[in-house]
């Protein structure tokens, strides 16, 4: 991926699903951490360096947690799904135990270059390093969102990519908003970042943009061919 989309995705993921320091529970059940990071089932989470709450009056503040001190409070998160529905900070109360900022970028990174060898694998996207890097953002977007083996139930967004067809892409982005309504700004980012990139294509040759750039959250237009008669 070009360089702008890692060192950007972060920032760009973060109001999106929230940068959340200690376990909860996703709209699914499932036991989640930093960006949306899924640590579910359980021996996701034992091997991250999980520490003590630093704060006036906690136990153990700042120390590093034991794997049976992760586990019993992966396990606490668990048991209690009537959390689901009401948020992280729900669950917050419940936890003793958070990441730090270092630990979660570890844990950004390790997960989008696994997105993004998968993603390359797959016909759709084997061209995916000379895409736009607004289109690479897209793609890595969605793939957060809903696991890097999505495409396959995507035939018309997968043909559009495959053609680096970008408006197509952006017309066939959407995932399904009905009981998630957190999706929802994500769809609109996600668009966004694909019609960028057909205007980076339509305008690079002229000058006007370059694949390297994200320009997200600007909004970019194709350049304006004029004849004379």
């Amino acid at each position: 991926m070009h360089a702008t989309v890692k060192t950007q995705f972060r920032a760009f993921n973060a109001p999106l699903e929230g940068v959340v320091k200690y376990m909860y529970l996703d709209i699914k059940g499932l036991v989640t951490v930093g960006v949306g990071n899924l640590i579910d089932p359980v021996n996701a989470a034992l091997d991250l360096p999980f520490r003590y709450k630093n704060k006036p009056g906690a136990k153990n503040a700042g120390q590093l947690a034991s794997r049976a001190d992760i586990e019993a409070e992966w396990k606490l998160i668990k048991g209690k799904p009537e959390l689901a529905q009401k948020g992280h900070r729900a669950c917050e109360p419940l936890t003793a135990l958070e990441l730090d900022d270092a630990a979660i970028n570890t844990l950004i990174d390790k997960r989008l270059s696994q997105n993004e060898s998968f993603l390359k694998r797959q016909k759709a996207f084997k061209d995916f390093d000379q895409w736009p890097a607004d289109a690479q953002l897209g793609l890595l977007s969605m793939a957060w969102a809903m696991g890097p083996g999505f495409s396959s139930s995507w035939p018309k967004f997968s043909a559009a990519c495959e053609k680096m067809d970008f408006d197509a892409a952006a017309e066939n982005c959407r995932m399904t908003e009905s009981g998630n309504p957190g999706v929802i700004p994500r769809n609109k980012a996600n668009k966004l970042l694909f019609q960028n990139a057909a205007a980076v294509l339509a305008g690079e040759a002229d000058g006007f943009y370059k694949r390297q750039i994200l320009y997200y959250p600007q909004i970019l237009l194709k350049p304006i061919t004029i004849t004379s008669e």
